[in-house]
């Protein structure tokens, strides 16, 4: 971690609101194009059944109509399923991309959780905030992760 990609506890506390703001809007965001994604893989499933359950007549040619309809069907659902997908995925890059600009970590963007690398003597650990919370009141050393987490109240007695 370099000196000049740190963070004291003002600076990140005053990016707070600004990064509250682009969780909230980029959790809403793909809350919508889920709800798409799971109608989407629905309505696969449902066509999927449908191609299994259509009967044809061994040699008749003009049976092979419901098949060939029903086929045309799945087939354009499967379209719809893997767009929808292609945008979650477009999304939550373009959110990442966004949230992640200034320097600060995004471990997990569903429940916000957010590193800001900071040093204390020669000392490397993280920050560490969650949306929901306040104000940032953790730490964590580099390789303790989220389950590390400790007061900030106690970070003097670590250094």
């Amino acid at each position: 971690m370099s000196e000049t990609g740190t963070f004291s506890l003002d600076r990140a506390q005053s990016m707070l609101p600004r990064l509250r703001e682009q969780l909230s809007q980029a959790n809403d965001e793909l809350d919508s194009i889920s709800i798409r994604v799971a109608a989407a893989s629905e309505e696969c499933e449902a066509c999927q059944e449908a191609l299994v359950a259509v009967k044809t007549r061994s040699g008749d040619v003009t049976d092979l109509a419901p098949l060939r309809d029903v086929r045309a069907r799945y087939e354009a659902s499967i379209d719809r399923l893997t767009s929808a997908k292609r945008q979650y995925l477009e999304c939550l890059e373009r959110w990442m991309i966004e949230i992640t600009d200034s320097g600060v970590i995004l471990r997990d963007i569903r429940s916000g959780l957010l590193d800001f690398p900071a040093r204390k003597g020669k000392v490397d650990y993280y920050l560490c905030w969650r949306l929901g919370e306040r104000d940032i009141d953790f730490w964590h050393l580099e390789n303790d992760g989220f389950q590390g987490r400790r007061p900030l109240a106690v970070l003097d007695e670590y250094f």
